[in-house]
């Protein structure tokens, strides 16, 4: 026996210096005396694995264990093998055996632990790296592992705790410093994050690594700091400008501090990197759209998804960009095809299903549209502000002897239009309380009761305050539905509006007389509206007050100015009077000038829609692509009688609008 153990001394000896074929021919003999010496196997095996045989490898320590079952050590050894050979599975088989051999081991759980963990079998990874914190409570690697699967398991806040205690122990451990900033940033603490975050990058082995300055960015633009995010986002370009993600990065960021030109031009370097990415394709489509460069847009748009077969098979935000592109041509009809494939790529993302039925409310296909409307509210570019109200969402069954509160929502133009829905409520019984715009209450409250021949003393408007007015939650009211939802119950069809949207806004007689007094000179009294203050598409839509002047000017025609803002000295450069209103914070007023014109003619703003609900003989002046609400090729428009469309023939196109304009005013 001394002899055998003497040799596999020697053979360790040989196989510890690299000598493994005298190491190899020590092992044979010591085996060919004694078969099944488990020692001898187990070694053995281990310099089949060093000399690249694992099969042999396998099998040997296999043998090994056969013999000796209950020695740790050969169950970890041939673990290591089999996670080399990356069967994870057999490697935790292997590591729980050896864990139950030594249940106060720490390496063996640890790897089990890990092991179980890429198998997807949380909850015995987590039931491991609790027994393992028993009785290694300062190893930092354990706590930081247990936090890894938390993280990935969306308990973020059990994460944190995690990360943090490995800090306690290595308070400049990267990784750990690094998933601390992850999990704070989706518990909402930006600030936690972005400290963490720069701890991470002066304790990092590399801090000139791109990647930190780039989730540095991303912090820094959650915490509402663009331009400091941008400058993260170059620094990491500098330091790997052959990156093409980071260009897309710091492309991004600049787009949202609204450089526009300098985001598509770090699209292109991204792009010259990586020829023909749909994702970086895609948002310099997005960004030509943004700077009204419809040809490049829609070039790069179609590219991003000609591409998407060898980049993803559901590129979703690539046909939204297509169809948005062309909403913004007036291809409503191709645009819709382009949306439809968004949600047959991605028929759970809401942005994809409001923007379809944008395109079909623009066709005119309201039953559709008005379906798939609802979804606005879950979307950024859909419908806005969401009140909370207790009542239930009434879906237009009868009300009983119970009041419906209706709600404003959007811009005050929206409000308006989707209020012309409100008297036919009122004449088939229906008892409403309106919460509106407290500038639109005395139109409406002076309107509304008396559009009809008979009188609707169901209609109780309540100006929006804070806090709410009582009567919106008044015992008898036992549903809510927000205005802009009326339609989907009650205008399916485009012949659901005819007959139906009477003048239902009054402006004060007195202020209309005194207005008509002071303005009228004998002359025709033209109201005119230039401008548009939309954030979005407010360039498309507004023209120079010079250019409709001078379209207008003709003898015996004053010009009355009804824009808001502060627009006296551009008024009388052009020749129009300013009667000195305030036309946006006294709509009450704006609608007593509206009603003392005899014609108004305005861009797509409000005014449209006062006029239109009061209304009056109104010309609205519309882009190219203009919105759903006057759908497409008409030149009047459902929501209100009064009012006649004139349309750009191509995108910027005034000049064709403004000579129909004139000769419309020559027929009269």
């Amino acid at each position: 026996m001394a002899t055998l153990q003497e040799a596999l001394v020697a053979a360790l000896d040989h196989q510890e210096a690299g000598r493994f074929a005298k190491a190899d021919t020590l092992y044979r003999r010591i085996l060919a005396a004694s078969p099944g010496h488990p020692h001898a196997l187990h070694l053995w095996g281990i310099l089949a694995a060093l000399t690249g045989r694992t099969d042999e490898a396998i099998n040997r320590i296999r043998r090994a264990i056969a013999v000796a079952p209950d020695i740790a050590d050969f169950s970890i050894n041939l673990a290591r093998v089999e996670a080399a050979l990356k069967r994870p599975d057999r490697a935790a088989r292997l590591y729980a055996n050896a864990v139950a051999l030594q249940p106060e081991a720490v390496e063996p759980r640890f790897q089990l632990a890990g092991f179980l963990q890429d198998l997807g079998r949380t909850a015995e990874a987590e039931e491991q790296y609790g027994a393992l914190l028993r009785v290694a409570p300062l190893h930092a690697s354990i706590h930081l592992n247990r936090a890894l699967l938390r993280e990935a398991q969306g308990r973020f806040a059990g994460a944190r705790d995690g990360f943090r205690a490995a800090l306690v122990l290595e308070p400049a451990h990267a990784r750990a410093l690094l998933r601390l900033a992850a999990t704070e940033r989706e518990l909402g603490r930006g600030g936690a994050a972005m400290a963490a975050q720069r701890r991470a990058m002066t304790v990092s082995d590399d801090p000139a690594d791109a990647g930190l300055f780039s989730t540095l960015a991303s912090l820094l633009a959650g915490e509402g700091l663009p331009e400091r995010a941008a400058e993260a986002a170059r620094i990491a370009v500098a330091l790997a400008p052959g990156d093409p993600a980071l260009w897309n990065e710091l492309a991004n960021r600049l787009k949202g501090l609204g450089r526009l030109a300098d985001s598509v031009a770090g699209y292109g370097r991204g792009l010259a990197l990586l020829p023909g990415n749909p994702v970086l394709l895609n948002n310099r489509a997005d960004g030509w759209l943004k700077l009204g460069r419809l040809e490049p847009a829609e070039a790069d748009s179609r590219a991003a998804v000609a591409a998407e077969p060898e980049f993803e098979p559901k590129f979703a935000g690539g046909w939204n960009t297509l169809g948005s592109v062309l909403m913004a041509r007036g291809k409503a009809g191709e645009a819709l095809g382009a949306f439809e494939q968004a949600v047959n790529a991605d028929d759970g993302a809401p942005q994809a299903r409001f923007n379809r039925s944008i395109a079909l409310l623009t066709l005119g296909r309201l039953a559709e549209g008005w379906d798939d409307y609802e979804l606005g509210w879950a979307v950024p570019s859909g419908r806005f502000p969401r009140a909370e109200f207790p009542q239930p969402l009434w879906d237009g069954r009868p009300l009983g002897d119970g009041r419906l509160l209706v709600w404003g929502e959007q811009g005050l133009g929206d409000e308006v239009m989707f209020a012309s829905l409100i008297p036919q409520l009122a004449g088939e019984g229906a008892r409403v309380v309106l919460d509106c715009d407290a500038r639109l209450a005395p139109l409406f409250a002076r309107g509304l009761p008396h559009c009809l021949p008979h009188c609707l003393p169901g209609v109780t408007v309540v100006a929006r305050g804070e806090p709410p007015d009582g009567r919106l939650t008044a015992p008898d009211v036992v549903a809510q539905i927000p205005a802009g939802s009326l339609p989907r119950l009650m205008r399916r069809r485009i012949e659901d509006f005819a007959g139906r949207q009477p003048a239902f806004l009054k402006a004060d007689p007195d202020r209309v007389a005194e207005l008509r007094r002071r303005l009228g000179d004998g002359r025709r009294l033209i109201g005119v509206s230039w401008s548009s203050k939309n954030a979005a598409v407010g360039h498309l839509r507004s023209l120079p007050l010079a250019r409709l002047a001078h379209a207008l000017e003709r003898p015996g025609v004053r010009l009355v100015s009804l824009q808001y803002g502060d627009v006296a000295a551009e008024a009388a450069a052009a020749g129009v009077t300013d009667p000195g209103l305030d036309a946006w914070g006294d709509i009450d007023g704006l609608a007593a000038l509206i009603s003392a014109m005899d014609l108004v003619v305005s861009v797509d703003n409000s005014t449209v829609h006062l006029a239109g609900g009061l209304g009056r003989p109104t010309w609205a002046l519309l882009p190219h692509s203009a919105e759903w609400r006057w759908m497409q090729g008409r030149h009047d428009t459902v929501w209100y009688p009064s009012v006649r469309l004139f349309r750009q023939t191509a995108p910027g196109d005034w000049d064709s609008v403004l000579r129909k304009l004139g000769e419309a005013l020559l027929v009269g």
